[in-house]
C-alpha cells in the first residue's frame, strides 16, 4: 500500500520534509534516520503488497550504446512482450529510463511510496557500484542480463556460455582449429559473458588456438577494423567467431571488399538475431538470441513473485539460444 509522508512523520516523530529527503535519496538527513524511515515504509507496504497499482519497466543505461543510429530501438521493442504479458493480468506498466547511478537510485527510492507493485529492470550495463542500489528496492524486482550477484536477486539471462561452447564445438567438428573472436568495444554483461566463455573453452581445449580482435562499435568502424585484421594476416584463421550482429555485418562487408570467400577461405559463426533488413551474401550460421522469450519469462517471474512475495528469492532463469545453421561454415 502507498504510505503517506505525513503518516510516516507522525509515527517516527520526524518532519515530513525529513521523510521526503529520505525517500528521495537527498542530503540533509543522517543515514540512521534514513534507514528508520525506509524500513518503516517497507514494513507498512509489506502488510499488503497486492495494493500496488502499477509495474515499472526500468531501462538502465550507463554507457554509450553499442547500437548506432536508430538501431537502439531494436532491443527496446523486445520488451513489448513483457508489457503485453503484464497487461493480460490487468496491470498498468510505466516505462522509466535511468541514465546512470543517480537516476536509478531515484527510481528505486520512489518505488517505495509511489504505488509501484513490481519492477522489471534491464541491467546489462550494470557496474560494480550499481549493484549496491538493488538493496534499496522494497518491492518484487526481476533483472535481466546481469551478473549473478547476491542470492536475493531474481534474474532472467541468456545462456551465453552454452551458445559459445556449442558454437566452438560446431567449428571444431568442421575442422576449424585456429579461431579468432571478433569483439566490439562494449563491455556490457552479455558480451563479457561470451568472452569469458570463449577463454574457458580454449583453456579446456588446448588443441584449439584462439585470440581476440577488437572491432569497435559502429558498423563502419567494425568494417575498417576487420579489414585491417585480414590484410595484416599472413595466413587467414580457419574461422571467426562474431560477437553480435553488428560485428557480423561489418565483417561481411570487409570480406566482400577484400574478395575473401565465405566459407571457402574462411568460416564464420555468430551470436545474435540478424534483423530482416540486413542482407548478407550467405546464410550466416548463428545463435538466435530469444529476446522475446526472455521478455515473457521476465514478466511471468515477476507475476509469480508479486503473487507470492515471500516465496522465492535469488531465482535465476537461463534462456538457451538456438542455433540457426546456414552455409557460412566450411564442410
Amino acid at each position: 500500500m502507498k504510505v503517506k509522508s505525513k503518516e510516516v512523520a507522525e509515527a517516527l516523530g520526524v518532519s515530513t520534509a525529513t521523510v521526503s529527503l529520505a525517500i528521495n535519496g537527498k542530503p540533509g538527513v543522517n543515514e540512521e534516520t534514513r534507514k528508520r524511515i525506509l524500513e518503516y515504509i517497507s514494513g507498512q507496504q509489506g502488510k499488503d503488497v497486492t495494493k500496488g497499482t502499477f509495474v515499472k519497466l526500468i531501462i538502465f543505461e550507463n554507457s554509450p550504446r553499442v547500437l548506432s543510429g536508430g538501431m537502439g530501438s531494436f532491443f527496446r521493442i523486445t520488451y513489448v512482450e513483457s508489457v503485453e504479458r503484464l497487461q493480460r493480468d490487468k496491470l498498468e506498466v510505466r516505462l522509466v529510463y535511468a541514465y546512470g547511478y543517480e537516476e536509478l537510485k531515484e527510481a528505486l527510492l520512489k518505488s517505495i511510496t509511489d504505488g509501484t507493485r513490481g519492477i522489471l529492470l534491464r541491467a546489462d550495463e550494470f557496474g560494480e557500484k550499481d549493484y549496491e542500489l538493488i538493496s534499496l528496492c522494497r518491492v518484487p524486482l526481476v533483472m535481466s542480463d546481469c551478473g549473478s550477484g547476491e542470492a536475493g536477486w531474481n534474474m532472467v539471462n541468456f545462456n551465453n556460455r552454452q551458445a559459445v561452447f556449442q558454437g566452438m564445438e560446431y567449428l571444431k567438428a568442421h575442422g576449424c582449429r585456429r579461431i579468432v573472436y571478433f569483439q566490439n568495444a562494449e563491455a556490457i554483461y552479455n558480451f563479457r559473458a561470451r568472452r569469458e566463455a570463449f577463454l574457458e573453452y580454449l583453456n579446456r581445449n588446448p588443441e584449439i588456438s584462439g585470440s581476440f580482435w577488437e572491432t569497435g562499435n559502429e558498423r563502419e568502424e567494425i568494417e575498417r577494423r576487420a579489414e585491417e585484421y585480414f590484410t595484416r594476416c599472413d595466413v587467414l584463421p580457419d574461422a571467426v567467431f562474431l560477437e553480435n550482429f553488428l560485428v557480423s555485418v561489418g565483417t561481411a562487408q570487409s570480406l566482400m571488399k577484400l574478395g575473401i570467400s565465405v566459407p571457402d577461405q574462411i568460416s564464420l559463426l555468430g551470436i545474435d538475431a540478424i534483423p530482416d533488413t540486413v542482407l548478407l551474401p550467405y546464410k550466416l550460421t548463428h545463435f538466435e538470441v530469444p529476446h522475446k522469450k526472455r521478455s515473457v519469462l521476465m514478466a511471468e517471474l515477476l507475476l509469480e513473485l508479486m503473487n507470492r512475495p515471500d516465496d522465492g528469492f535469488g531465482r535465476m532463469v537461463l534462456v538457451n539460444e538456438k542455433m540457426a545453421e546456414g552455409n557460412s561454415v566450411k564442410g
